[in-house]
């Protein structure tokens, strides 16, 4: 099974960075030949859609901003019940199952499964290119979530 990480995020906007951060450090650690592949992604929408085209199982990693959860919680979200990330709605290109239903529709390979990680967010407006520290401490869970959750 082919895999796609997507980290998405802004990398100079404080906690928007998160995704970027996570699959970056995920990236060192895939063996050679495991059949997954890790990319940063700025945007949602169609351009996101292209990214992941291709592959069997897309696992999408971005901050979100809900005010209900302490920043650094992490979410499992899925496109049937889907919660809006930080990212994977773009103004320009729409939001992600519409542009995932537009790349089947064009008979493009979108993968058959699609997660999604939700990562809280504390400050997604500040220019840093450093997390908080609530953020920051969550780093370590999520990258062991997803070395387990791509088998190696």
């Amino acid at each position: 099974m082919r895999t796609i990480l997507v980290g998405l995020g802004n990398p100079i906007l404080s906690d928007d960075s998160v995704g970027i951060k996570i699959v970056g450090l995920v990236k060192q650690r895939i063996p050679e030949h495991a059949g997954v592949d890790a990319v940063e992604a700025y945007a949602g929408g169609l351009r996101l859609m292209e990214a992941i085209a291709g592959y069997d199982r897309a696992i999408i990693v971005d901050a979100m901003k809900t005010g209900i959860h302490p920043p650094g919680t992490m979410q499992m979200l899925s496109l049937d019940s889907f919660t809006k990330t930080r990212n994977t709605l773009c103004t320009h290109d729409g939001d992600l199952a519409t542009a995932l239903s537009l790349g089947r529709d064009l008979g493009l390979a979108i993968p058959g499964l699609v997660e999604i990680i939700g990562i809280e967010a504390d400050d997604v407006e500040s220019f840093s290119e450093e997390l908080t520290n609530g953020v920051s401490r969550a780093l370590p869970l999520v990258v062991s979530y997803l070395v387990r959750r791509c088998g190696f």
